[in-house]
């Protein structure tokens, strides 16, 4: 079972309780953050980001718990996150890398097609990008809107701008995950993209 966390801080704290995070051992073993992220860009300097994996819901319960108790943390919000595609989650440690993390708000009716138009492709993308598609998780849907959480690794922000398909040369040959990202506008409600450094994971 996997939960997405944001972990908010007392001002300026936040490198205190990530470096907290990476030391800390959640559930006796039970659970742990496989990625805690602190933002770059689109997120408050106050806040650390983590994908925490547990045994089971009990575990999960308790490593927010302990979570909420480390030292200048305020509060702590938790997501349930189904996988749809896992795919490099042995990328995410401490890095100087940009790791997006990104949600797309998908109208429920048209989630398989938002996965197909997805997974599917990502090895042309990551050919053409140099980007490594880390994983995509998705929430339960709420009225009528099924919300994914996509987690990538760019080398920086130029190389993140530069995998963008609307910035493609217009008279260039379109590959095939440039037509099926175009395709994918037509089955959001919205979206929304944070850029994250990944500091590591807590403790084994």
């Amino acid at each position: 079972m996997k939960e997405y966390l944001t972990i908010r801080t007392a001002s300026n704290q936040s490198a205190s309780v990530g470096a907290a995070l990476t030391a800390t051992r959640l559930a006796d073993g039970a659970a742990r953050a496989i990625g805690l992220f602190s933002p770059q860009i689109g997120a408050s300097v106050n806040t650390v980001f983590a994908i925490v994996s547990g045994e089971d819901r009990a575990a999960l319960d308790r490593a927010a718990g302990e979570i909420g108790a480390i030292a200048d943390v305020t509060s702590v919000d938790r997501q349930a996150l189904t996988p749809a595609a896992e795919r490099n989650l042995d990328m995410l440690g401490d890095s100087p890398a940009m790791f997006t993390n990104r949600w797309f708000h998908v109208l429920s009716d048209k989630a398989e097609a938002f996965e197909q138009d997805t997974i599917p492709v990502w090895d042309g993308f990551e050919h053409d990008t140099k980007c490594n598609v880390i994983g995509l998780w998705h929430t339960a849907p709420r009225d009528g809107v099924t919300s994914y959480l996509l987690v990538a690794r760019y080398d920086d922000l130029l190389a993140w701008s530069n995998s963008r398909y609307y910035n493609m040369d217009p008279n260039a040959p379109k590959p095939a995950w440039v037509e099926s990202f175009a395709r994918r506008r037509g089955y959001m409600t919205d979206t929304s993209v944070i850029a994250t450094r990944c500091i590591g994971t807590s403790a084994a």
